[in-house]
């Protein structure tokens, strides 16, 4: 005799062959949206296809499911309490086929985490929001911050997807593309009182600066290059992160040197004037890293595609 346990797992596997896995499809979808029409749409599917498949669900489970109220189809609390399970059953069979289908971004359902400095962030964190909040996907992104001393580790144990680095040190393990080079260019506020369209070394000197506290985890020998030009940088700010970097540049009369990528986004935004380095500062060539094990995983492969485009452009 079977005991109580296995009876209810014999129950269930029964249930189970009874329903079709594309129902639970139809259900996530119709969850997400709030419209049987845009499921349809989003699936695609047509509308009666998509109204069969609820009334398939709503036998099986006995219960509505879903009401119309306020013209969109609101979860009863037995469909709130299905959604964790199907999307936790969904994801897992996803992930057991990924290697062997595309990567549909309107059906995905992933978190992608990223390996990226405060200056990279503006850069590559807005062209994958858009096309996540464009496809409506279920997909989430995740900037992570390591110990930068040894980030290649995040790829290999499975803690991070992509990396954007400076470094040219090879890992066993990762695999590094060249994305594009970088040029440092120096930033003032617009409204700066003595630093007009150009930067002389002896304004360098004569005006304080504001850097990001531990530069060189940054890989930016910066230091280092301005004792090399026989100049002095008098660090009036030291701040944690470039967020805080460019709003204190903005509100003040310090100079700080960024990135030119990072500069030109941020600048219109702060209102800030973008100048060159008054000394010898050498074009750094930008990596795009990911595990090598991992290079035909097709989501990653999408994701790198997108941040390639992003630099192309």
């Amino acid at each position: 005799m079977l005991g109580s346990n296995e009876a209810q797992q014999e129950r269930q596997s029964r249930d189970l062959r009874k329903l079709d896995l594309n129902l639970l499809i139809v259900f996530e979808t119709v969850y997400k949206t709030g419209s049987v029409s845009e499921a349809a749409r989003v699936l695609g599917m047509t509308q009666p296809t998509v109204s069969n498949a609820l009334a398939r669900l709503r036998d099986h489970f006995s219960d509505q499911l879903f009401v119309r109220r306020d013209r969109s189809m609101k979860p009863t609390a037995r469909a709130r309490a299905l959604l964790p399970p199907v999307k936790e059953a969904l994801t897992a069979l996803r992930r057991g086929l990924s290697l062997e289908t595309d990567f549909d971004l309107i059906t995905a359902d992933r978190r992608f985490r990223l390996l990226l400095h405060d200056f990279s962030v503006p850069s590559v964190l807005p062209p994958i929001i858009k096309a996540l909040d464009d496809a409506q996907s279920s997909c989430s992104v995740e900037v992570i911050t390591p110990d930068w001393s040894r980030p290649h580790e995040a790829l290999t144990n499975g803690d991070a997807d992509i990396m954007l680095d400076i470094s040219l040190h090879d890992q066993p393990g990762v695999t590094l593309e060249p994305l594009m080079d970088g040029e440092a260019v120096c930033v003032v506020r617009e409204a700066h009182p003595t630093i007009g369209h150009a930067l002389s070394p002896e304004q360098f000197e004569e005006n304080g600066h504001a850097v990001v506290e531990k530069e060189m985890r940054l890989h930016l020998p910066t230091a280092r290059l301005v004792m090399a030009a026989g100049l002095e940088r008098r660090v009036v700010a030291v701040v944690p992160n470039a967020a805080s970097l460019t709003v204190t540049i903005a509100t003040t009369n310090l100079i700080a040197i960024v990135p030119r990528r990072y500069a030109e986004l941020v600048a219109p935004i702060y209102r800030l004037r973008i100048l060159p380095v008054p000394f010898e500062y050498p074009k750094t060539k930008i990596f795009l890293g990911w595990a090598t094990e991992r290079a035909d995983d097709p989501g990653l492969q999408w994701l790198r595609g997108l941040i390639r485009a992003t630099f192309a452009a």
